[in-house]
């Protein structure tokens, strides 16, 4: 072995980075900020169209917690970066490039990959490192499924429909997920995917959008006031991501801030006394719901925690 290749592995090894498996944990464990960790997604809801006074719900959850505005990747399209948000990583290392992509279009890096030729997303993390835990995700477009590992999810459900039903269906999700409750999950998603719809059919910012948000708004509060009422409450944290904006009635193709600003928010008693690491992209949500939880950060992922205690 040469000098130079000592020196690395030296280096290596100091910084506790020398891993004998890809699914192997390179950020060390530190001390749970939460028990529990809540996401809600809501698709197409640009930082820069957020409507925060017909908002109040949403604007409760910015005010009591940490807010910042982040980037999501180019082509702007949701498939690819839901991805990057439940898998830690950026298009270049997932793989999918394409609006709705069900699987990588590029091959994958295998130095990434676990025992089964999958890339470790956050729900297949926690249940190899909390086998024991119960996790839920709920979804009203059936893409999002393709973006995390379905598979390793204590329950999952899709609430397909029609476009013109999306008012509806995200409703649902939030009832469902309301129900879930009762398991004391430890990381649930609640996907909307009305906000969206009404930008591509309606225009970004037009009367119709705003009025998706304002149904998207009063879910959540529905949704908070049974939270609260349930004893993991003291012990939860909230987060608020979106995956793109828009302009006009398209977003994926256009270069336009309006398209790339994404709102991130960490919310709820698990969250007081943390403050936010800025800049933040769409591959620091995964990696911030792992330091919440007081998880290992896979090796594979090139996201970093977005919020912290340090």
């Amino acid at each position: 072995m040469n000098k130079t290749a000592v020196f690395l592995f030296a280096a290596a090894a100091l910084c506790g980075c020398v891993c004998d498996k890809p699914s192997a944990g390179c950020g060390a464990k530190t001390a749970p900020v939460a028990k529990h960790v809540i996401v809600i997604g809501v698709d197409g809801c640009g930082a820069r169209w957020i409507p925060w006074d017909a908002m109040p719900n949403l604007k409760a959850l910015r005010d009591e917690g940490l807010y910042t505005v982040g980037r999501c990747h180019r082509p702007t399209a949701s498939a690819i970066n839901w991805k990057s948000v439940f898998g830690g990583v950026s298009p270049e290392i997932h793989g999918f490039t394409k609006w709705n992509s069900s699987k990588p279009e590029i091959e994958q890096p295998a130095c990434v990959l676990d025992a089964e030729g999958r890339m470790p997303c956050i729900f297949s993390e926690v249940r190899r490192q909390r086998p024991d835990a119960y996790t839920a995700s709920l979804f009203a477009w059936d893409g999002v499924g393709n973006c995390h590992n379905t598979n390793t999810v204590s329950f999952v459900r899709w609430y397909g429909g029609k476009k013109e039903e999306y008012p509806l269906r995200d409703a649902a999700v939030f009832a469902g997920c309301a129900r879930q409750l009762a398991n004391s999950p430890t990381l649930m998603l609640l996907y909307q995917g009305g906000v969206d719809s009404a930008g591509h059919t309606y225009g970004w910012g037009s009367p119709e959008f705003t009025n998706a948000c304002v149904r998207v708004d009063a879910n959540i509060g529905k949704f908070m006031t049974a939270l609260k009422a349930e004893p993991m409450w003291k012990d939860t944290a909230v987060l608020f991501v979106a995956d793109h904006g828009g302009l006009g009635t398209h977003h994926g193709g256009i270069e336009d801030i309006r398209v790339l600003e994404i709102p991130f928010i960490v919310s709820g008693p698990a969250a007081k006394g943390l403050r936010l690491r800025e800049p933040m992209m769409l591959e620091d949500v995964s990696p911030t719901i792992a330091y919440l939880l007081g998880m290992e950060i896979p090796a594979a992922w090139r996201g970093r925690p977005a919020a912290t205690g340090l």
